[in-house]
């Protein structure tokens, strides 16, 4: 059913509000609030109503009551209409202060269907509608359950519109051509140089600089016109490059105390250079936020994506720094990893980001603050998530890197224009800063090395770090086996050109399976090792596929079971025949137990799964949003605070461990609940823990490698 609301008419099976030129997409949230208010016109509606009716729940908390009112008031806003939509009665509700009405129609509207964006790939022009339409007023309540029948429809079209808002394809006319590019090396010091940042004037560039061997981060500044160079340091941490402050010389910072765990957004002054001025904290921060945030012109706000508990996905948020108030921009949209990388366009009324799905396409939004409008400027084509997008100067569109092509995409409220080039000699950016149309700096993709490390003794006094199988290749996960000749590991490296199996036992390594890719791809492809308890068997991915390994008979099957499936997390089975996983259905996690003999699926019930581990004696444990629970006798644990933030996971018969991927690793004990926690120089990306509490790290430095100029013409 299609509404008009005031100047705006809804339509309901795509979720969004148009009025002349102007469309506004509508989270599923935000629809069943304007149908409610739709249902009771001109009425006041109660805050316990509206927990009742559309959130469905006895009790929700009054900020998310309060932000979801007031986005829904912010989206019906309208240039032509002065009055607000949506009225605040203090202490009694809310309600619409228009009449709605319902629209019947054979065909969509010519209105509706000329204001589509261009950005969905759909032309309006070159068809013929009919614009035939009859209005109704709306019926106070026909009928309870048609309601709540439309209520449910809508909702779930409205959900398949809001997913496809971020996932269709960009303009489809695209004309690619290739170029030839000219590469000149800009910085020069040892380490891994990242994240090039250009001042709004391009007079400055500003960098990230890491130690390759300790991970220690720098901050440098450059001015471009005679290449003096300053290092920023902030007295008791480590600097990295955020960004620059909008149209000023002044750069923001996070630093970072890893031992102490803290975290700090630092303004420093510039506009002496090279005299470095006052740095000014000015926000703390997660050490978990490795994404980006940007100081206003006026130096009143600071916009940054921080992911907040409860939502799988990161949001924009604005910071007012004198009120010391948080507001949200874009609202977490509940996908992994939601929005990142913000970058205000040098006029300051607009801000564009990305958005990034997990194992999808990423794409480029912009958002204007005056018309509170999004629209999607760039749809990638490969699942490779990507830093590598930069305003055009002048706010003309964007530039944005997907691997080697190179695309920029021109805008105005009508129109995109997207023109790809293809670039040799071939360049894979992972972060971009724009100097000009045809020139900028870019640090490449793949920062870091990974490798092997066993630790013994970790939390003791006096622990021990030895790297294993090290070549100048990448290495990754491990499983400990038995075959004929004892105890044996089973990695993954790449030392041969590919990711490929090798076994490692009694001072000798050679490579195991001998896999082709067909892609060409080499990284990556290949993981998710998990040993059967007697060590007989391996389980893991290899192309997104699974497959098994037989010790004994040295063979490799195919396990197509799991393939139709979207498999979180996996174990063996403590008998060595089945395989325990969780599967992603629908907005649900499934835990089941899939029989290798009998082929057979039972589901697990009662017990909420995000993650499966086992320890090494294949007794298996879940974890959830709050608990550890063994699958034997369902014994639980809840979980320390940091662990529900962590993202890599192990247990033994008297701890679990667990980490946040960046320093730190902790363990609780099992029996009376004792946390220890260190910190390691390295990133421990993942683990897996023997019976003896050793633990075998997948770690991860920074390369050694330049911030690079290119320029093409034309």
């Amino acid at each position: 059913m299609n509404y008009q609301i005031g100047p705006w008419q809804f339509i309901s099976n795509r979720c969004v509000i148009t009025s002349n030129h102007l469309e506004r997409e509508l989270d599923p949230l935000l629809v069943k609030l304007l149908l409610h208010f739709i249902d009771n016109p001109q009425q006041i509606v109660s805050r316990q109503e509206l927990i009742e009716s559309v959130w469905q729940q006895s009790f929700v908390d009054d900020n998310a009551i309060n932000r979801a009112i007031s986005e829904l008031r912010k989206q019906l806003a309208h240039p032509i209409e002065k009055a607000p939509l949506l009225k605040t009665h203090y202490r009694k509700g809310y309600s619409l202060t228009v009449i709605p009405e319902r629209l019947t129609q054979t065909n969509v509207s010519k209105e509706s269907a000329t204001s589509l964006p261009d950005s969905e790939g759909i032309s309006a022009k070159n068809e013929e509608v009919v614009t035939a339409a009859i209005f109704q007023p709306v019926e106070k309540k026909n009928s309870k359950n048609l309601l709540i029948y439309s209520l449910v429809v809508i909702i779930f079209l409205c959900s398949l519109v809001w997913f496809a808002l971020f996932f269709m394809s960009a303009p489809s006319s695209e004309n690619i051509q290739q170029t030839t590019v000219n590469k000149v090396a800009s910085t020069w010091n040892i380490g891994s140089e990242v994240h090039p940042e250009l001042s709004s004037d391009k007079q400055f560039l500003a960098y990230t600089n890491v130690e390759p061997e300790n991970d220690v981060m720098h901050a440098f500044v450059k001015r471009l016109s005679d290449q003096r160079e300053v290092e920023i340091t902030y007295p008791g941490f480590q600097v990295s490059i955020l960004s620059w402050q909008l149209n000023q010389h002044v750069v923001l910072l996070q630093a970072t105390n890893l031992k102490q765990q803290k975290c700090e957004m630092v303004l420093v002054d510039l506009s002496q250079f090279p005299v470095i001025g006052e740095a000014t904290s000015i926000k703390k921060c997660d050490l978990r936020y490795t994404g980006y945030a940007q100081v206003d012109e006026s130096g009143e706000h600071i916009y940054y994506t921080e992911y907040k508990n409860g939502h799988e996905g990161a949001g924009l948020y604005k910071y007012d720094l004198e009120l010391n108030k948080e507001f949200i921009v874009i609202p977490p949209p509940g996908v992994m990893y939601g929005v990142i990388m913000p970058r205000l366009s040098q006029s300051g009324d607009k801000i564009a980001y990305i958005l990034s799905q997990k194992g999808k396409p990423f794409s480029v939004f912009s958002y204007n603050f005056e018309t509170h409008e999004t629209k999607r400027l760039f749809k990638a084509k490969k699942s490779v998530i990507s830093f590598a997008f930069d305003w055009l100067p002048d706010d003309k569109g964007i530039i944005v890197f997907e691997g080697s092509e190179l695309s920029t995409i021109t805008f105005d409220e009508k129109n995109i224009v997207k023109h790809t080039l293809t670039v040799t000699p071939k360049i894979t950016p992972y972060y971009i800063a724009v100097h000009s149309d045809n020139s900028l700096f870019y640090s490449e993709n793949m920062t870091q090395a990974y490798s092997l490390i066993k630790a013994t003794d970790p939390f003791g006094d006096n622990p021990e770090y030895e790297a294993l199988y090290k070549s100048d290749k990448d290495e990754y996960n491990i499983a400990e086996i038995i075959n004929k000749e004892g105890t044996a590991h089973v990695f993954v490296s790449e030392r041969s050109g590919s990711s490929q199996l090798w076994l490692s036992q009694n001072g000798l390594t050679k490579q195991l399976s001998f896999f082709n890719y067909d892609d060409g791809s080499s990284t990556f492809v290949l993981g998710g090792l998990r040993a059967s308890p007697n060590k007989q068997r391996i389980m893991f991915i290899k192309n997104k596929g699974f497959s098994l390994y037989d010790v004994n008979a040295q063979k490799f099957y195919p396990f197509e079971e799991f393939n139709k499936h979207k498999i979180v997390s996996y174990i063996w089975s403590k008998n060595n025949d089945s395989i325990i996983y969780v599967k992603r259905l629908g907005s649900k996690n499934i835990l089941a137990e899939f029989n290798l003999v009998t082929r057979d699926t039972r589901v697990i019930e009662g017990i909420k799964a995000n993650k499966l581990i086992s320890d090494s004696k294949g007794n298996g444990y879940v974890t959830n949003d709050n608990q550890l629970i063994r699958l034997s006798d369902r014994q639980s644990w809840e979980l320390p605070k940091n662990a529900k933030k962590s993202v890599a996971y192990g247990v033994s018969k008297d701890y679990f461990y667990y980490s946040d991927s960046i320093s730190r690793v902790a363990r609780l004990n099992l029996h009376d609940q004792t946390i220890q926690d260190i910190h390691v120089d390295f990133r421990p990306i993942g683990f897996e823990v023997n019976e003896n509490n050793e633990i075998l790290f997948t770690g991860s430095k920074y390369k050694d490698m330049q911030i690079v100029q290119i320029s093409w013409d034309e």
